[in-house]
Parts: C-alpha cells; structure tokens; sequence
C-alpha cells in the first residue's frame, strides 16, 4: 500500500524492557483522543503487553481487542510490575477480548466495544487486517466487512487513542490490499523490526503486506 502518512518512522525491534520502554515513549507520544498510532511488523507481542501497561499505568482505561491471539496477559503482569504497578490494578484497567474471524471483530467493534469506552481511554487492536486473510470467506464479502470496520474504528478514534498493532502477513496468504483502506485514517506509523527494514527500503515502503 502506499505510505499512509507523512509521519512515517524506522523503529528496530526494541532489546528488552528498557528498549520498549523507550520505544514506546516515542511511538506512543503522538496518541491522544482522535488519533491513530498503526505499529507494523515483529516482536509486537511484548509491544502490546507493554502498551497496555503504559496506558494503565496512566490511569487510562485500556480496551484491548485482540484478533491475532497476540496479546499476553501474563506479559502484561510482568510490564506492569516494572512500573510499580500491582498487579490488581492493572488487571482492572485493562479489559481484553478476542475475536476469530472478520465477522465477528466487526461486530464486536460495533457492537460490543462502543459502550465500554470512556472519556480519555486507550483502545488497542492487534491484527486489524490478519483475520481478513481467510480466503474461505469470499474476497467480496471480506472487502465489504473490512470497509465496514474502518468506519467503525474512525468512530471509535474520534472518542479514544487508537493503537493498531499488525503483524506481517503469513507468507502463504495473499495480498489483498487491505492496508490501502486502512491508511488515510493512520496518523502515525512506525515499522517495527520489520523483514522490509532488513532490505534497506523502509525509508519509501509502507507496509507492503495489509
């Protein structure tokens, strides 16, 4: 897809705790209410956990939708600990649920997800394109569905920080162009120890495979 934003960042995969601390400071920095951060590529398992913790540990409430199986609970604990944050209080701030194919992420941002968000609070969603690689779904259907979820999450960024989180595309699946509709409500991306970075192209590519 083309480069969805002008603010477009290299990021090599963070070393441990202090190197996602750091990162995170950075790549998170631009998040607020009517925002869109889109974190691209490997190692995003830990990232997740640890943005869930940083938003936590900011008092935010925290809805994770996890559509990748993705997120770790027990991750989580862990981030928030080295934040001085217990482990009851995290737990409370963060809620996470998992969708398993394209129909049901749609509706559960239609439908579940818009009544428990609050004023100021920090949606994560791991893998906004990855169950629309199904191809026993038909292409047209699931062009239809996703057209569908980029309305839904530009309501849901009018009202909270959105933090999309995708891996890279299997190697067996198709490109469907998915990222094409995904991109102009991007503000921020940043790859993240990206194949494409390995290359030396991430400075003209965006991320190739949504």
């Amino acid at each position: 897809m083309q480069r969805p934003t002008a603010n477009y960042e290299r990021s090599l995969a963070p070393a441990g705790p202090p190197g996602r601390t750091a990162a995170l400071s950075r790549c998170l920095a631009p998040l607020q209410p009517g925002r869109a951060v889109l974190l691209w590529g490997e190692h995003l398992r830990p990232l997740a956990a640890a943005a869930a913790a940083w938003g936590a540990a900011r008092g935010t409430p925290v809805l994770v939708v996890d559509a990748a199986n993705r997120f770790d609970p027990y991750g989580l604990v862990r981030e928030a600990r080295a934040r001085g944050l217990a482990r009851q209080v995290v737990l409370a701030r963060v809620r996470v649920t998992r969708a398993f194919t394209c129909h049901q992420l749609v509706r559960l941002v239609a439908e579940i997800l818009p009544p428990a968000l609050e004023p100021g609070c920090l949606v994560l969603l791991l893998g906004p394109v990855s169950l629309f690689y199904d191809e026993q779904v038909p292409l047209a259907e699931r062009r239809r569905l996703f057209r569908d979820l980029t309305q839904l999450l530009g309501r849901i960024k009018s009202q909270a920080a959105l933090l999309l989180l995708q891996p890279l595309m299997p190697k067996e699946a198709a490109n469907r162009h998915f990222g094409k509709l995904l991109a102009p409500m991007i503000d921020y991306f940043v790859a993240v120890g990206s194949q494409v970075e390995s290359r030396g192209e991430t400075r003209h590519l965006a991320p190739s495979t949504s």
